[in-house]
């Protein structure tokens, strides 16, 4: 993560991705296992992270817009070749002035002491506070994070505030997986690689529906012809995307639950000191 905020000068799409990915996954982690860590030092650690991540939405979200619009572009053969010319022309300027944005932020005082506090996040050594923690005990932990997602997916989400709250809690309980991968591998791989699938689709269908708001929003310099059939583009693809969103979290629970009973025995043979 810290590399990728060195490296934001000249960083392409996939670098912004991948800094902003690094900050979700180690703010996931110490809040999954927030009973192993010193309480004030973690949410200190937290906020801080979260605040580096949301430095990078608005390039991150330019990026994706970009790219999704001018994919829905490419297949739609009655937006004229003008209309076309005008919405790259858009994109591009969104993506620049959000790079420009994050440029200016990055040359401000605030942005040198985020980072200079993720350093020393990174480097204290007091943040570990159960050092003795058992194989049991952090799978307890790992399945705790599942709560919220679990209570969701029985639930079988379907409108857009749904989606997007499974999306968030998919996110947390994949990254307190990765850490136990090894742990009933066969189980968990087939977990993740659910998680995965869902939690893409869910994610595109996000995107979807934000891209669909800045067309409505930009309906003056597009044209009302052209935003109006992208906005239809946009809903269908909204629609689709809904109802295999729907249909994976449905495998992602019963993978779950299979995960589970896996680790089950596990955790009860761990505790007994047979593991």
């Amino acid at each position: 993560m810290l590399a990728a905020a060195a490296a934001l000068e000249t960083a392409g799409v996939e670098d912004v991705h991948r800094g902003r990915v690094a900050a979700r996954r180690l703010r996931s982690m110490l809040k999954t296992f927030r009973l192993l860590l010193e309480p004030r030092l973690a949410r200190l650690y937290r906020v801080d992270l979260r605040s580096f991540a949301r430095s990078l939405a608005g390039v991150r979200e330019a990026d994706v817009r970009q790219q999704l619009l001018a994919a829905i572009v490419a297949r739609d053969a009655t937006i004229s070749p003008a209309d076309r010319e005008r919405l790259a022309s858009l994109l591009a300027d969104g993506c620049i002035a959000a790079r420009e944005a994050l440029h200016r932020h990055r040359g401000e005082p605030g942005w040198a002491a985020l980072i200079g506090a993720l350093e020393r996040h990174a480097a204290t050594p007091g943040l570990l506070v159960e050092h003795g923690a058992s194989l049991a005990r952090v799978l307890d932990l790992v399945a705790g994070s599942w709560r919220r997602s679990v209570r969701l997916l029985e639930g079988e989400p379907e409108s857009t505030v749904e989606l997007h709250e499974l999306r968030l809690s998919l996110k947390h309980c994949r990254y307190a997986l990765e850490p136990v991968a090894d742990v009933a591998p066969k189980a968990t791989a087939r977990l993740m690689r659910r998680l995965r699938n869902a939690q893409d689709c869910i994610g595109e269908h996000r995107d979807t529906l934000l891209a669909a708001h800045w067309v409505q929003s930009n309906e003056r310099l597009l044209g009302r012809d052209a935003a109006a059939r992208l906005v239809a583009d946009l809903e269908r693809r909204e629609r689709q995307l809904r109802h295999r969103a729907r249909k994976r979290s449905r495998k992602v629970l019963v993978a779950w639950r299979n995960w589970s009973e896996a680790t089950r025995r596990i955790r009860k043979a761990a505790s007994s000191g047979r593991a």
